[in-house]
Protein backbone atom coordinates (compact mmCIF):
# COMPACT_ATOMS: atom_id res chain seq x y z
CA UNK A 1 0.00 0.00 0.00
CA UNK A 2 1.37 3.36 -0.95
CA UNK A 3 2.80 5.59 2.48
CA UNK A 4 1.44 9.18 2.79
CA UNK A 5 4.73 10.64 2.30
CA UNK A 6 5.27 8.65 -1.10
CA UNK A 7 2.14 10.07 -2.22
CA UNK A 8 3.36 13.67 -0.91
CA UNK A 9 6.40 13.54 -2.87
CA UNK A 10 4.33 12.42 -5.88
CA UNK A 11 1.70 15.44 -5.73
CA UNK A 12 5.05 17.56 -5.25
CA UNK A 13 6.53 16.15 -8.53
CA UNK A 14 3.20 16.89 -10.24
CA UNK A 15 3.36 20.60 -9.05
CA UNK A 16 6.67 21.08 -9.94
CA UNK A 17 6.10 19.87 -13.25
CA UNK A 18 3.31 21.77 -13.93
CA UNK A 19 5.92 25.25 -12.96
CA UNK A 20 8.84 23.37 -15.18
CA UNK A 21 5.88 23.02 -18.25
CA UNK A 22 4.86 26.93 -17.81
CA UNK A 23 8.36 29.15 -19.80
CA UNK A 24 7.55 26.15 -22.89
CA UNK A 25 4.19 27.20 -23.36
CA UNK A 26 5.55 31.24 -24.03
CA UNK A 27 5.76 29.56 -28.16
CA UNK A 28 1.96 29.24 -27.72
CA UNK A 29 -0.60 31.82 -28.55
CA UNK A 30 -1.17 34.89 -25.90
CA UNK A 31 -4.72 33.46 -25.49
CA UNK A 32 -3.58 30.05 -24.18
CA UNK A 33 -1.14 32.00 -21.62
CA UNK A 34 -4.12 33.55 -20.04
CA UNK A 35 -5.84 30.10 -19.41
CA UNK A 36 -3.18 28.31 -18.40
CA UNK A 37 -3.26 28.80 -14.61
CA UNK A 38 -6.59 27.72 -14.45
CA UNK A 39 -5.72 24.41 -16.36
CA UNK A 40 -2.68 23.83 -14.17
CA UNK A 41 -5.06 24.53 -10.99
CA UNK A 42 -7.69 22.16 -12.17
CA UNK A 43 -5.72 19.41 -13.32
CA UNK A 44 -3.61 19.54 -10.31
CA UNK A 45 -6.63 18.98 -8.22
CA UNK A 46 -8.07 16.51 -10.07
CA UNK A 47 -4.46 14.41 -10.27
CA UNK A 48 -3.49 15.27 -6.68
CA UNK A 49 -6.65 15.76 -4.50
CA UNK A 50 -4.80 18.82 -2.95
CA UNK A 51 -6.85 22.16 -3.73
CA UNK A 52 -3.94 23.74 -1.90
CA UNK A 53 -1.11 22.46 -4.04
CA UNK A 54 -3.29 23.43 -7.15
CA UNK A 55 -4.17 26.92 -6.29
CA UNK A 56 -0.55 27.23 -5.05
CA UNK A 57 1.32 26.05 -7.93
CA UNK A 58 -1.35 27.72 -10.15
CA UNK A 59 -0.44 31.12 -8.54
CA UNK A 60 3.39 30.43 -9.17
CA UNK A 61 3.08 29.99 -12.63
CA UNK A 62 0.34 33.02 -13.29
CA UNK A 63 2.90 34.73 -11.15
CA UNK A 64 6.33 33.96 -14.04
CA UNK A 65 3.96 34.09 -16.82
CA UNK A 66 3.45 37.49 -16.19
CA UNK A 67 7.03 37.81 -14.90
CA UNK A 68 8.25 36.78 -18.54
CA UNK A 69 5.67 38.46 -20.73
CA UNK A 70 5.32 41.49 -19.07
CA UNK A 71 7.49 42.88 -16.26
CA UNK A 72 6.03 46.44 -16.02
CA UNK A 73 2.81 44.08 -14.85
CA UNK A 74 4.40 42.20 -12.85
CA UNK A 75 6.16 45.20 -11.02
CA UNK A 76 2.92 46.75 -10.65
CA UNK A 77 1.39 43.62 -9.20
CA UNK A 78 3.55 42.81 -6.12
CA UNK A 79 3.72 46.72 -5.86
CA UNK A 80 1.48 47.94 -2.49
CA UNK A 81 -0.75 49.87 -4.72
CA UNK A 82 -1.77 46.93 -7.05
CA UNK A 83 -2.69 43.39 -7.22
CA UNK A 84 -2.79 40.86 -3.90
CA UNK A 85 -1.22 43.32 -1.45
CA UNK A 86 -3.87 45.57 -2.27
CA UNK A 87 -6.61 43.06 -2.20
CA UNK A 88 -5.45 42.57 1.76
CA UNK A 89 -5.80 46.22 2.44
CA UNK A 90 -9.91 46.27 1.74
CA UNK A 91 -11.97 45.95 4.86
CA UNK A 92 -14.08 43.05 3.42
CA UNK A 93 -10.88 40.45 3.06
CA UNK A 94 -8.71 41.62 6.12
CA UNK A 95 -11.90 41.07 8.14
CA UNK A 96 -12.98 38.26 6.82
CA UNK A 97 -10.25 36.73 8.27
CA UNK A 98 -10.68 37.80 11.80
CA UNK A 99 -14.47 37.12 11.76
CA UNK A 100 -13.70 33.70 10.38
CA UNK A 101 -11.17 33.01 12.97
CA UNK A 102 -13.68 34.27 16.10
CA UNK A 103 -16.69 32.00 14.74
CA UNK A 104 -14.50 29.22 15.12
CA UNK A 105 -13.40 30.16 18.49
CA UNK A 106 -16.81 30.35 19.20
CA UNK A 107 -18.42 27.10 17.95
CA UNK A 108 -16.06 25.59 20.50
CA UNK A 109 -16.83 27.36 23.12
CA UNK A 110 -20.45 26.93 22.60
CA UNK A 111 -19.44 22.67 22.41
CA UNK A 112 -17.03 23.00 25.19
CA UNK A 113 -19.87 24.08 27.77
CA UNK A 114 -22.43 21.04 27.27
CA UNK A 115 -25.27 23.75 26.27
CA UNK A 116 -26.20 21.49 23.18
CA UNK A 117 -27.11 18.13 25.12
CA UNK A 118 -29.99 19.52 26.46
CA UNK A 119 -31.78 20.44 23.18
CA UNK A 120 -31.42 16.83 21.89
CA UNK A 121 -34.34 15.25 23.68
CA UNK A 122 -31.90 12.49 25.82
CA UNK A 123 -34.20 11.25 28.25
CA UNK A 124 -37.69 8.52 27.84
CA UNK A 125 -38.86 5.58 26.35
CA UNK A 126 -36.99 4.18 23.66
CA UNK A 127 -39.82 4.58 20.48
CA UNK A 128 -39.78 5.32 17.22
CA UNK A 129 -41.52 8.88 18.18
CA UNK A 130 -38.46 9.27 20.50
CA UNK A 131 -36.36 8.57 17.72
CA UNK A 132 -38.06 10.72 14.82
CA UNK A 133 -37.91 13.65 18.37
CA UNK A 134 -34.28 13.40 18.68
CA UNK A 135 -34.15 13.64 15.28
CA UNK A 136 -35.62 16.69 14.73
CA UNK A 137 -33.61 17.90 17.54
CA UNK A 138 -30.59 16.74 15.43
CA UNK A 139 -32.11 18.87 12.47
CA UNK A 140 -32.85 21.76 14.60
CA UNK A 141 -29.79 22.50 16.26
CA UNK A 142 -28.24 22.01 12.90
CA UNK A 143 -30.05 24.70 12.19
CA UNK A 144 -29.46 26.43 15.51
CA UNK A 145 -25.54 26.41 14.26
CA UNK A 146 -25.16 28.28 11.40
CA UNK A 147 -21.97 29.69 12.16
CA UNK A 148 -19.08 27.33 10.96
CA UNK A 149 -19.93 24.02 9.00
CA UNK A 150 -16.63 22.24 10.48
CA UNK A 151 -17.37 23.39 13.75
CA UNK A 152 -21.42 22.55 13.93
CA UNK A 153 -20.49 18.72 12.46
CA UNK A 154 -17.74 18.73 14.94
CA UNK A 155 -19.91 19.30 17.90
CA UNK A 156 -23.18 18.24 17.27
CA UNK A 157 -22.02 14.90 15.92
CA UNK A 158 -19.94 14.49 19.45
CA UNK A 159 -22.94 15.95 21.74
CA UNK A 160 -25.39 13.62 19.71
CA UNK A 161 -23.53 10.13 19.14
CA UNK A 162 -24.41 9.24 22.91
CA UNK A 163 -28.08 9.87 22.50
CA UNK A 164 -28.41 8.03 19.11
CA UNK A 165 -26.53 4.76 20.44
CA UNK A 166 -29.41 4.99 23.25
CA UNK A 167 -32.10 4.88 20.42
CA UNK A 168 -30.50 2.95 18.30
CA UNK A 169 -30.33 5.17 15.97
CA UNK A 170 -27.61 4.35 13.25
CA UNK A 171 -24.50 6.70 13.14
CA UNK A 172 -24.52 6.20 9.91
CA UNK A 173 -28.11 8.12 9.91
CA UNK A 174 -26.53 10.45 12.21
CA UNK A 175 -23.64 11.71 10.35
CA UNK A 176 -25.81 12.54 7.46
CA UNK A 177 -27.85 14.44 9.32
CA UNK A 178 -24.82 16.37 10.88
CA UNK A 179 -23.45 16.42 7.64
CA UNK A 180 -26.30 17.83 5.60
CA UNK A 181 -26.98 20.60 8.32
CA UNK A 182 -23.28 21.74 8.46
CA UNK A 183 -21.99 23.45 5.51
CA UNK A 184 -25.44 23.61 3.31
CA UNK A 185 -27.15 25.76 6.55
CA UNK A 186 -23.64 27.97 7.01
CA UNK A 187 -23.38 28.68 2.66
CA UNK A 188 -26.95 30.04 3.29
CA UNK A 189 -26.86 31.89 6.18
CA UNK A 190 -26.01 35.31 6.07
CA UNK A 191 -24.07 35.58 9.69
CA UNK A 192 -21.57 32.46 9.20
CA UNK A 193 -17.91 32.05 8.52
CA UNK A 194 -18.84 31.89 4.87
CA UNK A 195 -20.42 34.75 4.63
CA UNK A 196 -17.79 37.19 4.51
CA UNK A 197 -15.75 35.19 2.23
CA UNK A 198 -18.81 34.91 0.02
CA UNK A 199 -19.08 38.47 0.17
CA UNK A 200 -15.45 39.22 -0.32
CA UNK A 201 -15.53 37.36 -3.88
CA UNK A 202 -18.65 39.07 -5.31
CA UNK A 203 -17.36 42.48 -4.50
CA UNK A 204 -13.89 41.08 -6.32
CA UNK A 205 -15.35 39.72 -9.41
CA UNK A 206 -18.84 40.30 -10.02
CA UNK A 207 -19.90 42.82 -13.32
CA UNK A 208 -23.01 43.87 -11.28
CA UNK A 209 -22.82 47.19 -9.32
CA UNK A 210 -25.28 45.96 -6.96
CA UNK A 211 -24.24 46.10 -3.15
CA UNK A 212 -22.52 42.63 -2.61
CA UNK A 213 -24.90 41.46 0.11
CA UNK A 214 -28.13 42.26 -2.05
CA UNK A 215 -25.58 39.90 -4.93
CA UNK A 216 -25.80 37.39 -1.89
CA UNK A 217 -29.76 37.66 -1.68
CA UNK A 218 -30.71 37.33 -4.90
CA UNK A 219 -28.67 33.94 -5.31
CA UNK A 220 -30.29 32.22 -2.23
CA UNK A 221 -32.95 31.39 -4.40
CA UNK A 222 -31.04 29.90 -7.10
CA UNK A 223 -28.96 27.91 -5.20
CA UNK A 224 -30.53 25.07 -5.48
CA UNK A 225 -28.46 22.31 -4.13
CA UNK A 226 -28.25 23.57 -0.21
CA UNK A 227 -32.13 23.88 0.06
CA UNK A 228 -32.98 20.91 -1.45
CA UNK A 229 -30.19 18.81 0.36
CA UNK A 230 -31.77 20.28 3.50
CA UNK A 231 -34.82 19.85 2.21
CA UNK A 232 -34.10 15.40 1.48
CA UNK A 233 -32.90 15.54 5.33
CA UNK A 234 -36.23 17.05 6.06
CA UNK A 235 -37.97 14.49 4.68
CA UNK A 236 -36.00 11.79 5.15
CA UNK A 237 -36.91 12.15 8.88
CA UNK A 238 -40.39 12.38 8.90
CA UNK A 239 -41.58 9.82 6.09
CA UNK A 240 -38.16 7.31 7.09
CA UNK A 241 -36.86 7.18 4.04
CA UNK A 242 -33.78 5.17 3.57
CA UNK A 243 -31.97 4.59 0.57
CA UNK A 244 -29.34 2.53 -0.62
CA UNK A 245 -26.55 1.28 1.88
CA UNK A 246 -28.40 3.48 4.51
CA UNK A 247 -31.62 0.82 4.40
CA UNK A 248 -29.06 -1.72 4.89
CA UNK A 249 -27.35 0.27 8.05
CA UNK A 250 -30.49 0.47 9.49
CA UNK A 251 -31.18 -3.31 9.40
CA UNK A 252 -28.23 -4.47 10.57
CA UNK A 253 -26.85 -1.93 12.78
CA UNK A 254 -25.12 -2.54 16.26
CA UNK A 255 -28.00 -2.54 18.98
CA UNK A 256 -24.79 -3.46 21.30
CA UNK A 257 -24.40 0.20 22.48
CA UNK A 258 -24.70 1.52 26.09
CA UNK A 259 -28.20 2.75 26.65
CA UNK A 260 -27.54 5.44 29.66
CA UNK A 261 -25.99 8.76 29.61
CA UNK A 262 -24.80 9.91 32.67
CA UNK A 263 -25.06 13.79 32.09
CA UNK A 264 -24.94 16.32 35.26
CA UNK A 265 -27.69 18.68 34.63
CA UNK A 266 -25.95 21.59 35.43
CA UNK A 267 -23.83 20.83 32.52
CA UNK A 268 -26.98 20.62 29.74
CA UNK A 269 -28.42 24.21 29.92
CA UNK A 270 -29.47 25.42 26.80
CA UNK A 271 -29.08 28.94 27.86
CA UNK A 272 -25.25 28.33 27.15
CA UNK A 273 -26.04 27.38 23.51
CA UNK A 274 -28.67 29.71 22.50
CA UNK A 275 -27.34 32.56 24.52
CA UNK A 276 -24.29 33.25 22.38
CA UNK A 277 -26.21 32.97 19.07
CA UNK A 278 -28.98 35.16 20.17
CA UNK A 279 -26.23 37.95 20.86
CA UNK A 280 -24.54 37.93 17.45
CA UNK A 281 -28.02 37.70 15.60
CA UNK A 282 -29.42 40.53 16.96
CA UNK A 283 -26.08 42.24 17.54
CA UNK A 284 -24.78 42.51 14.33
CA UNK A 285 -27.98 44.86 12.44
CA UNK A 286 -27.66 47.04 15.37
CA UNK A 287 -24.19 47.65 15.03
CA UNK A 288 -23.94 47.83 11.30
CA UNK A 289 -26.58 50.82 11.37
CA UNK A 290 -25.33 52.65 14.58
CA UNK A 291 -21.85 52.57 13.28
CA UNK A 292 -22.86 54.35 9.97
CA UNK A 293 -22.69 58.34 10.38
CA UNK A 294 -24.74 59.52 7.02
CA UNK A 295 -23.43 62.94 5.75
CA UNK A 296 -26.91 64.03 5.68
CA UNK A 297 -30.60 64.42 7.20
CA UNK A 298 -32.25 61.13 5.54
CA UNK A 299 -34.90 58.60 5.69
CA UNK A 300 -34.94 55.89 8.10
CA UNK A 301 -35.25 53.17 5.34
CA UNK A 302 -33.05 54.94 3.27
CA UNK A 303 -30.15 54.89 6.00
CA UNK A 304 -30.92 51.54 6.58
CA UNK A 305 -30.11 50.53 2.69
CA UNK A 306 -26.76 52.60 2.69
CA UNK A 307 -25.72 51.37 6.19
CA UNK A 308 -25.54 47.81 4.88
CA UNK A 309 -23.26 48.92 2.13
CA UNK A 310 -21.40 51.14 4.22
CA UNK A 311 -17.28 50.59 4.57
CA UNK A 312 -17.77 49.63 8.26
CA UNK A 313 -19.79 46.54 7.53
CA UNK A 314 -17.07 44.15 7.89
CA UNK A 315 -15.52 45.72 11.08
CA UNK A 316 -19.68 45.08 12.52
CA UNK A 317 -19.15 41.12 11.80
CA UNK A 318 -15.93 41.62 13.99
CA UNK A 319 -17.28 42.94 16.90
CA UNK A 320 -20.68 41.54 16.87
CA UNK A 321 -18.70 37.92 17.14
CA UNK A 322 -16.77 39.26 19.58
CA UNK A 323 -19.71 40.38 21.97
CA UNK A 324 -21.10 36.87 21.26
CA UNK A 325 -17.73 35.31 22.13
CA UNK A 326 -17.57 37.62 25.31
CA UNK A 327 -21.79 35.97 26.15
CA UNK A 328 -20.58 32.20 26.23
CA UNK A 329 -17.14 33.32 28.33
CA UNK A 330 -20.42 34.60 30.54
CA UNK A 331 -22.98 31.38 29.92
CA UNK A 332 -20.09 28.94 30.70
CA UNK A 333 -20.25 27.14 33.78
CA UNK A 334 -18.51 29.73 36.14
CA UNK A 335 -16.33 26.91 37.84
CA UNK A 336 -14.83 26.06 34.66
CA UNK A 337 -14.10 29.38 32.93
CA UNK A 338 -10.95 29.10 32.51
CA UNK A 339 -10.99 26.21 30.35
CA UNK A 340 -12.49 28.68 27.53
CA UNK A 341 -9.27 30.28 26.31
CA UNK A 342 -8.10 26.69 25.48
CA UNK A 343 -11.30 25.35 23.63
CA UNK A 344 -11.81 28.75 21.94
CA UNK A 345 -8.06 28.51 20.75
CA UNK A 346 -9.22 24.84 19.52
CA UNK A 347 -11.58 25.89 17.45
CA UNK A 348 -9.92 28.64 15.76
CA UNK A 349 -6.87 26.40 15.08
CA UNK A 350 -9.17 24.55 13.22
CA UNK A 351 -9.76 27.01 10.69
CA UNK A 352 -6.18 27.44 9.29
CA UNK A 353 -6.07 25.27 6.72
CA UNK A 354 -9.20 27.15 5.15
CA UNK A 355 -7.50 30.84 5.42
CA UNK A 356 -4.46 29.60 4.08
CA UNK A 357 -6.88 28.36 0.57
CA UNK A 358 -8.67 31.64 1.14
CA UNK A 359 -5.66 33.25 0.63
CA UNK A 360 -4.42 31.22 -2.16
CA UNK A 361 -7.57 32.06 -3.96
CA UNK A 362 -7.41 35.76 -3.32
CA UNK A 363 -4.03 35.69 -5.31
CA UNK A 364 -5.01 33.30 -7.89
CA UNK A 365 -8.19 35.81 -8.54
CA UNK A 366 -6.05 38.98 -8.69
CA UNK A 367 -3.72 37.07 -11.29
CA UNK A 368 -6.36 36.15 -13.37
CA UNK A 369 -7.27 39.66 -13.73
CA UNK A 370 -3.69 40.72 -14.71
CA UNK A 371 -3.85 37.77 -17.34
CA UNK A 372 -6.99 38.43 -18.45
CA UNK A 373 -8.47 35.35 -18.09
CA UNK A 374 -12.12 35.85 -18.03
CA UNK A 375 -11.85 37.87 -21.64
CA UNK A 376 -9.68 34.60 -22.86
CA UNK A 377 -12.58 32.52 -21.81
CA UNK A 378 -15.46 34.49 -23.03
CA UNK A 379 -13.97 34.81 -26.71
CA UNK A 380 -13.73 30.50 -26.76
CA UNK A 381 -17.13 30.09 -24.92
CA UNK A 382 -19.25 32.59 -26.34
CA UNK A 383 -19.58 31.19 -29.55
CA UNK A 384 -21.71 28.29 -28.71
CA UNK A 385 -22.42 28.21 -25.05
CA UNK A 386 -26.22 29.30 -24.50
CA UNK A 387 -25.90 32.05 -21.52
CA UNK A 388 -29.07 29.95 -20.00
CA UNK A 389 -27.09 27.00 -19.86
CA UNK A 390 -24.10 28.75 -18.15
CA UNK A 391 -25.63 27.95 -13.81
CA UNK A 392 -26.07 24.59 -15.02
CA UNK A 393 -22.80 23.92 -16.09
CA UNK A 394 -20.68 25.93 -13.16
CA UNK A 395 -23.08 23.65 -10.79
CA UNK A 396 -21.98 20.64 -12.35
CA UNK A 397 -18.02 21.51 -12.46
CA UNK A 398 -18.46 22.63 -9.16
CA UNK A 399 -19.54 19.26 -7.91
CA UNK A 400 -16.79 17.60 -9.79
CA UNK A 401 -14.42 19.56 -8.62
CA UNK A 402 -15.54 19.79 -4.93
CA UNK A 403 -16.09 16.26 -4.95
CA UNK A 404 -12.63 15.76 -6.47
CA UNK A 405 -10.51 18.06 -4.38
CA UNK A 406 -12.75 17.60 -0.59
CA UNK A 407 -13.17 21.81 -0.22
CA UNK A 408 -15.72 24.04 -0.70
CA UNK A 409 -13.64 26.90 -0.21
CA UNK A 410 -10.64 25.67 -2.52
CA UNK A 411 -14.12 25.06 -5.21
CA UNK A 412 -15.41 28.68 -5.11
CA UNK A 413 -11.81 30.35 -4.78
CA UNK A 414 -11.03 28.71 -8.19
CA UNK A 415 -14.07 29.22 -9.85
CA UNK A 416 -15.70 32.15 -8.57
CA UNK A 417 -12.74 34.71 -10.06
CA UNK A 418 -13.15 33.05 -13.50
CA UNK A 419 -17.20 32.74 -13.59
CA UNK A 420 -18.25 35.60 -12.46
CA UNK A 421 -16.18 37.63 -14.88
CA UNK A 422 -16.86 35.20 -17.75
CA UNK A 423 -20.82 36.36 -17.21
CA UNK A 424 -19.98 39.97 -18.12
CA UNK A 425 -17.45 39.39 -20.92
CA UNK A 426 -20.17 36.51 -22.14
CA UNK A 427 -23.02 39.09 -22.15
CA UNK A 428 -20.75 41.00 -24.54
CA UNK A 429 -19.18 38.61 -26.53
CA UNK A 430 -23.10 37.07 -27.51
CA UNK A 431 -24.90 40.97 -27.80
CA UNK A 432 -26.88 40.43 -25.31
CA UNK A 433 -29.16 42.82 -23.29
CA UNK A 434 -27.28 44.12 -19.55
CA UNK A 435 -30.27 43.57 -17.54
CA UNK A 436 -29.83 39.84 -18.20
CA UNK A 437 -26.95 39.79 -15.85
CA UNK A 438 -28.92 40.78 -13.20
CA UNK A 439 -30.34 37.08 -13.69
CA UNK A 440 -27.38 35.06 -14.77
CA UNK A 441 -24.90 36.18 -12.21
CA UNK A 442 -27.12 35.34 -9.22
CA UNK A 443 -27.59 31.97 -10.47
CA UNK A 444 -23.92 31.64 -11.21
CA UNK A 445 -23.30 32.76 -7.92
CA UNK A 446 -25.96 30.12 -6.48
CA UNK A 447 -24.64 27.48 -9.02
CA UNK A 448 -20.78 27.92 -7.46
CA UNK A 449 -21.63 28.04 -4.07
CA UNK A 450 -24.51 24.72 -4.34
CA UNK A 451 -21.64 23.08 -6.38
CA UNK A 452 -19.04 23.54 -3.80
CA UNK A 453 -21.53 22.22 -0.72
CA UNK A 454 -21.52 19.12 -3.28
CA UNK A 455 -18.09 18.11 -1.89
CA UNK A 456 -18.30 19.08 1.25
CA UNK A 457 -21.52 16.50 1.63
CA UNK A 458 -19.91 13.47 -0.11
CA UNK A 459 -16.33 13.74 -1.07
CA UNK A 460 -14.24 11.38 0.79
CA UNK A 461 -11.41 14.08 1.06
CA UNK A 462 -14.01 16.63 2.54
CA UNK A 463 -12.95 17.89 6.25
CA UNK A 464 -16.25 18.25 6.51
CA UNK A 465 -17.02 14.40 5.65
CA UNK A 466 -14.24 13.39 7.80
CA UNK A 467 -14.74 15.66 10.66
CA UNK A 468 -19.10 14.27 10.82
CA UNK A 469 -17.64 10.36 10.18
CA UNK A 470 -15.38 11.03 13.07
CA UNK A 471 -17.39 13.39 15.41
CA UNK A 472 -20.53 10.22 14.77
CA UNK A 473 -18.46 7.70 15.36
CA UNK A 474 -18.41 6.07 11.75
CA UNK A 475 -16.07 5.22 9.20
CA UNK A 476 -15.28 7.61 6.61
CA UNK A 477 -15.89 4.77 3.75
CA UNK A 478 -18.77 4.56 5.54
CA UNK A 479 -20.23 7.82 5.65
CA UNK A 480 -19.53 8.15 2.31
CA UNK A 481 -21.36 5.40 0.64
CA UNK A 482 -24.73 6.26 2.62
CA UNK A 483 -24.62 9.57 2.25
CA UNK A 484 -23.66 9.96 -1.73
CA UNK A 485 -27.30 8.17 -2.80
CA UNK A 486 -29.22 11.57 -1.13
CA UNK A 487 -26.31 14.37 -2.69
CA UNK A 488 -26.78 12.75 -6.35
CA UNK A 489 -31.11 12.74 -6.23
CA UNK A 490 -30.02 16.42 -4.27
CA UNK A 491 -27.78 17.08 -7.04
CA UNK A 492 -30.03 15.89 -9.74
CA UNK A 493 -33.34 17.06 -8.61
CA UNK A 494 -31.06 20.70 -8.66
CA UNK A 495 -30.81 20.47 -12.66
CA UNK A 496 -33.66 19.02 -13.20
CA UNK A 497 -36.35 21.30 -10.93
CA UNK A 498 -33.76 23.75 -10.76
CA UNK A 499 -31.48 25.82 -13.26
CA UNK A 500 -33.06 23.54 -16.10
CA UNK A 501 -36.62 25.34 -15.64
CA UNK A 502 -34.62 28.73 -15.15
CA UNK A 503 -33.15 28.36 -18.55
CA UNK A 504 -36.80 27.86 -20.08
CA UNK A 505 -37.31 31.08 -18.57
CA UNK A 506 -38.89 29.68 -15.29
CA UNK A 507 -38.60 32.28 -12.20
CA UNK A 508 -36.05 30.78 -9.59
CA UNK A 509 -38.42 31.62 -6.66
CA UNK A 510 -41.04 29.16 -8.99
CA UNK A 511 -38.71 26.43 -9.79
CA UNK A 512 -37.66 26.19 -6.05
CA UNK A 513 -40.97 26.18 -4.75
CA UNK A 514 -42.33 23.48 -7.69
CA UNK A 515 -39.14 21.85 -6.75
CA UNK A 516 -39.51 21.48 -3.21
CA UNK A 517 -42.96 20.26 -3.13
CA UNK A 518 -41.90 17.36 -6.63
CA UNK A 519 -39.20 15.95 -4.20
CA UNK A 520 -41.55 16.37 -1.15
CA UNK A 521 -44.14 14.26 -3.63
CA UNK A 522 -41.46 12.06 -4.59
CA UNK A 523 -40.05 10.73 -1.16
CA UNK A 524 -43.36 10.54 0.22
CA UNK A 525 -44.32 7.91 -2.23
CA UNK A 526 -41.34 6.14 -2.24
CA UNK A 527 -41.15 5.69 1.39
CA UNK A 528 -45.11 4.43 1.09
CA UNK A 529 -44.38 2.40 -1.66
CA UNK A 530 -41.42 0.53 0.63
CA UNK A 531 -42.74 0.52 3.56
CA UNK A 532 -45.92 -1.44 1.66
CA UNK A 533 -43.09 -3.87 -0.08
CA UNK A 534 -41.78 -4.77 3.60
CA UNK A 535 -45.41 -5.81 4.61
CA UNK A 536 -45.88 -7.94 1.67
Amino acid sequence: MESTTTRSNKHTLWGLGALVLTPLILILPDSFLAIWPALVALALVFVTKKAPLALACACLSAALLILLTDLSAFIEWISPSGGFIATLTSPWKFYALLFTVLLGALSAVIEASGGLLALLHAGGEITEKTRRRFLNSVLGIGFLCFFDGLANALMLGRVARPVADRLRVPRAYLAYLVDTTSSAVACLAFLSTWIVTQLAYIDSHSPLDEPPYLQFLYSLPYNYYCVFGLALAILSVRYSWLIGPMRRRFKNHDHHRNDTITVSPDQTSPVRAIVPVLVLLLSLPLIIFFSYSPEGEISFSRRIQESLNASSVPRAFVISSILALLAAWAAYPPDRRAETPRAAWSGARQLFPALGILLLAWCLGSLFKVLGTAGVLSSLLGSWLPLEALASGVFVLGCFISFVSGTSWGTMGLLLPLVLPLCGALVTAQGAQPEILEVIVPAVIGAVFGGAVFGDHCSPYSDTTIVSALASGVSTHEHTITQLPYALVAAGATVAFGYAPVALGVPAWTALVTGLALLTAIVALSAKKSRNTQRR
